[in-house]
């Protein structure tokens, strides 16, 4: 059925995307394996980021020349496109997954890393000094009065991350041709035979699958910290 609204012709009607979304999912069932391989490329390249972002984040925020140092070099890679990484990735380190994730790692890192060092320098420092009379230094410093005190901060970057992540992944899925499967190539192969229902299927699973990750994730993450220790309004 076509609603009439706006003639494209180029473009599929709604009932021709609900076809091809069965097709691929069901009578081929190729969805599946594209969504589990970007998922994989996904979770490597974020979960690094996380890891790394939280833990390079802390570090900068508890030493002022740290800050002093690589707080505009943060800036300067922030302002650089993900893609504009892609080209430079695919000479250095080939045309597979490693590319990928690299490409993700890169584009989630930085936003954690502002994020948490953010949030860290916004703590009152009398409960930082308080704490460290008390005996907490280093490592349980940070796990049981920095990391709680600046973990909306620190949510708010792993939220934009992840949608830097997806971006990153689509375009690094695109142009690294040794990679067979993902929902990026899936779009990016489908231009070949003009087939723009593809295209768009791809577009709304990408979508689907960032509103899921942060409803399942980071809603239940702040809800369980955040908001219930009342250090933001409940929605």
């Amino acid at each position: 059925m076509r609603v009439g609204i706006i003639q494209l012709r180029s473009l599929p009607a709604p009932s021709t995307l609900l076809k091809t979304l069965w097709r691929l999912a069901v009578d081929d069932g190729i969805l599946w394996s594209h969504l589990f391989s970007s998922l994989y490329r996904l979770l490597c390249g974020y979960s690094l980021a996380v890891f790394f972002g939280l833990l390079i984040g802390a570090l900068i925020s508890q030493r002022e020349i740290l800050h002093h140092l690589f707080e505009p070099t943060l800036n300067i890679f922030m302002s650089v496109p993900t893609i504009a990484w892609v080209p430079i990735f695919l000479i250095t380190l080939g045309l597979g997954d490693k590319t990928v994730i690299t490409t993700i790692f890169i584009s989630s890192f930085f936003a954690i890393v502002y994020n948490t060092m953010r949030g860290i320098e916004m703590i009152d420092q009398s409960i930082v000094n308080a704490s460290r009379i008390m005996g907490l230094n280093g490592a349980k410093l940070f796990i049981h009065v920095l990391f709680p005190a600046s973990l909306l901060s620190i949510i708010n970057g792993l939220r934009l991350a992840i949608g830097y992540a997806w971006r990153a992944l689509v375009s690094g899925e695109m142009l690294a041709a040794l990679i067979e499967r993902g929902l990026g190539k899936m779009v990016y192969q489908a231009r070949y035979f003009n087939d723009a229902a593809v295209m768009l299927v791809g577009l709304l699973i990408i979508g689907i699958m960032g509103y899921l990750l942060d409803q399942l994730f980071l809603t239940l993450l702040e809800k369980s910290t955040v908001e219930k220790w009342g250090m933001t309004l409940k929605k």
